[in-house]
């Protein structure tokens, strides 16, 4: 209604700052400058402000400024200003007694997340918070893996009539830590840039191939494999369906994701199609990485668990990681590189670690990281320890010895869906700490500097 009114006075943006309200005069010019944000220049290129500042309902009908006409190429092809991107949660602000901090920028995903700390604590998931021990189904698929005490071997689970079972019910106790819903919202607006980009680079290409779906690639082994069966676990605990078994590589007997798998969603914002993949060979990735052109999302990389040495993992790692790899990790693209924290193990051994046979699962109280540390050096001989972000959380489930089956296998934890919150929370502070994320939020900053600005001196 405030838009029309000074439509119809017929007032520049220019002259918006004489004679008017401050709050009137800054709602109207951040109202002008998001449209000018979003609206596609000459040759179809398109402000990356608008992800973060646009909600769904895109300004592209201002009676101010009207659009341009549509060229015939622009009406052959789906329309891209109509992206699900965020809500204008801080740009659009009505009130200058809102702007705080010359130009600080309160939008969400741009207050940089803590790190987990090390002497993270675990506490009681309270009864109604625990929803029901099976928390997720699809049909026709094997989904016996989204049950809580599901071990790695799908005929072992530690059962809810044994007093082990009440002590997977814990969460890390650290308010700030970012949930799955949160983490999706951070790669919906990762997706979002790259689509963006795809645009700017080539209208014409970007508009017949959008990027429009989001990915959780997982690469390593058996632990590796776990976290990707939990991820489709939580999915589906959110409301995510698999529409097509087809498109779902979960084998039958075991329920382990063994490819790709593919949920949608009618009811939540971010990431309403989202793709979970799991590679075993290294080398997949490298060779698949081109066969998708309608996805983005990381690379959730963790090898090495059978390396029971410092001398065999640095082993391993000069052998696998090729000059291609590296390539890869410096280029970043639709696949930001992450490497995954090795979790801790807990054989009843004076670090933990396993000793070469099978034994009872225990606190060590000192626990060996030889692998993650000897992964930070060899990322830092190669030049590209600034370039990957590491999901953190050996430290944090050094606590979590109770998780195992109890004997004989110390290493694969039984299913608990609140530890892999600190998978979550790594991806979104991995996501926010990329070049996109930060060219965005450093946008918004401007506009809020800018409009603070306006306030002050009317220019």
């Amino acid at each position: 209604a405030l838009v029309l009114v000074w439509c119809t006075q017929t007032q520049t943006q220019h002259n918006l700052n004489q004679q008017q309200p401050p709050f009137l005069r800054l709602y109207l010019y951040l109202y002008l400058y998001n449209y000018n944000s979003n609206h596609e220049d000459d040759e179809g290129r398109v402000s990356s402000i608008s992800i973060l500042s646009h909600s769904p309902r895109c300004l592209h009908r201002g009676c101010c400024i009207p659009p341009q006409p549509p060229t015939p190429e622009y009406q052959q092809a789906p329309s891209h200003r109509c992206l699900n991107v965020l809500d204008p949660k801080t740009v659009l602000l009505k009130d200058p007694l809102q702007l705080q901090g010359q130009g600080k920028v309160d939008h969400p995903l741009c207050q940089l997340l803590p790190q987990v700390p090390d002497d993270l604590s675990w506490i009681p998931v309270p009864m109604n918070e625990r929803g029901p021990p099976c928390s997720s189904h699809a049909e026709g698929i094997n989904l016996k893996r989204c049950c809580v005490g599901q071990c790695r071997k799908w005929h072992k689970s530690i059962r809810s009539d044994k007093p082990a079972y009440e002590g997977l019910f814990l969460k890390p106790d650290m308010p700030d830590l970012v949930s799955m819903p949160s983490m999706l919202e951070h790669l919906h607006v990762f997706v979002q840039q790259q689509n963006l980009e795809r645009i700017n680079s080539n209208p014409r290409y970007g508009r017949a191939h959008p990027i429009d779906t989001c990915v959780l690639w997982y690469i390593g082994q058996s632990l590796t494999q776990d976290q990707a069966s939990s991820a489709i676990c939580k999915l589906t605990s959110l409301g995510y369906e698999i529409p097509n078994k087809k498109k779902c590589d979960i084998n039958d007997k075991d329920g382990l994701l063994t490819g790709t798998c593919e949920l949608t969603s009618q009811s939540n914002q971010y990431c309403p199609k989202i793709r979970v993949r799991h590679n075993y060979v290294h080398e997949r990735w490298q060779r698949e990485q081109t066969s998708y052109v309608d996805e983005a999302g990381p690379l959730i990389y963790n090898y090495g668990v059978h390396a029971n040495s410092l001398e065999e993992f640095d082993e391993w790692m000069e052998k696998k990681f090729t000059d291609d790899d590296f390539q890869a990790i410096h280029q970043v693209g639709r696949y930001p590189f992450m490497w995954r924290e090795h979790e801790p193990q807990h054989f009843a051994t004076k670090d933990g670690s396993y000793g070469g046979q099978a034994s009872k699962c225990q606190d060590s109280g000192v626990y060996n990281n030889y692998r993650n540390e000897a992964a930070l050096r060899f990322f830092e001989r190669k030049g590209l320890l600034g370039k990957i972000s590491v999901i953190k959380s050996f430290n944090a489930l050094r606590p979590l010895s109770g998780f195992h089956l109890g004997f004989g296998d110390c290493t694969h934890y039984c299913y608990s869906p609140w530890r892999f919150d600190l998978t979550w929370h790594g991806i979104a502070l991995a996501l926010q700490t990329l070049p996109e994320q930060q060219n965005a939020c450093m946008q918004l900053h401007n506009v809020n500097l800018d409009a603070q600005l306006h306030i002050q001196y009317g220019k």
